[in-house]
Formats: C-alpha cells, sequence, structure tokens
C-alpha cells in the first residue's frame, strides 16, 4: 500500500518544477489524507469513503484505504489528533519524495 501511496506522489509532483509547485501537491495530498482520516474517525462506512472522497484513482483508493488501516479514537480530541498526524504524514512522505 505504501508503494502505491509514493507512486502517486510521484505521479502528482512529475510536472512540478518549484517548491511553490511541490508544495502545492503536497497540500492537496495532504488534503485528501484528512478527508480519509476524517471519514474513519466519524465511523464512515469504508463503501462510502470510496464513493465520496477523491476522484476514484488508485492513489485516492490506496489513500483512502491506509486511513482505514488506523484505528478509531475514542475522544474527539483524539481523534481530531489522529487526523492532523495522518495529514502530516502524508505532506511529509509527499516533501520527501520530493527530495
Amino acid at each position: 500500500m505504501k508503494s502505491i501511496f509514493l507512486v502517486g506522489i510521484a505521479i502528482l509532483t512529475a510536472a512540478a518544477t518549484s517548491t511553490h509547485a511541490d508544495d502545492s501537491s503536497c497540500k492537496k495530498i495532504s488534503a485528501l489524507a484528512g478527508q480519509a482520516m476524517t471519514a474513519r474517525q466519524n465511523g464512515e462506512l469504508l463503501e462510502d469513503a470510496l464513493d465520496k472522497i477523491g476522484d476514484g484513482s488508485k492513489f485516492a483508493r490506496g489513500m483512502i484505504l491506509r486511513a482505514y488501516k488506523r484505528p478509531v479514537a475514542m475522544v474527539d480530541t483524539l481523534k481530531e489528533d489522529s487526523v492532523k498526524e495522518f495529514q502530516n504524514e502524508a505532506f511529509r512522505e509527499c516533501l520527501d519524495a520530493n527530495g
């Protein structure tokens, strides 16, 4: 699953030629990660998340599946922390992939 994520990052950022463009692509990835983890933490069904989040690409599907492998927090503040941490992880991995 991580390889799908890294391939998706590479595809999304292949056309980027400046740091700003790289950051913009990574922000989109972070936003997708946030949507996926928010759905997970809110207890939405995986099948509904796959229908509603992203563009239906293998990358978006991979991100959603990755989020749904994580546990659901029991307290709202921990749910928010889980979403932020998942977004940060996706953004950091994207930046790392862009060197």
